[in-house]
């Protein structure tokens, strides 16, 4: 038992010693080099500016991993002040896209849904034209092998609003 313990530690390549490291200790630390890359759905997607960052937590183990992304948005006022600002009710939650390719050059998705509250906060706090950032929240259940292709790198992250 001593030298299978032994070999896992040294096959880990883990210098700290601990010998293991779980699935989601791996992608405890998932993150994307870019922030919000792009807006689409209503017209509300032009109300908001681009280039947000994108915090992850991830909690689970194994080929599955719960995922939360939060994206703090700031209102965006038109550039044409005689533009008027409309606001459109949202019919579907919001999403967020994250988008690139793996090592293969192939594509890959990984799509987190709104909470359904968010969805109508977001929507009254665009009406009052804020000032203060508001923060969106997305979750999903999602591969790791995917997010393990997406890791640390630059992707195009678009949000549905």
């Amino acid at each position: 038992m001593i030298a299978a313990v032994a070999m896992m530690v040294s096959c880990t390549g883990n210098s700290n010693g601990s010998g293991s490291q779980a699935a989601g200790d791996q992608a405890a630390g998932f993150s994307v080099q870019n922030g919000i890359s792009g807006t689409t759905g209503t017209k509300n997607c032009h109300l908001v500016g681009l280039g947000v960052p994108i915090t992850f937590e991830v909690a689970g183990e194994g080929d599955i991993l719960d995922v939360t992304a939060k994206v703090k948005v700031q209102y965006k006022a038109p550039s044409d002040t005689t533009q008027k600002v409309e606001v459109e009710d949202m019919t579907k939650p919001a999403e967020l896209w994250i988008s690139g390719r793996d090592d293969d050059n192939k594509d890959v998705k990984l799509t987190l849904m709104g909470e359904e509250d968010t969805k109508t906060k977001f929507v009254e706090w665009l009406k009052t034209a804020p000032k203060d950032e508001y923060e969106l929240i997305f979750k999903a259940k999602l591969p790791k092998a995917d997010m393990d292709k997406l890791n640390a790198k630059q992707c195009t992250n678009t949000l549905v609003i």
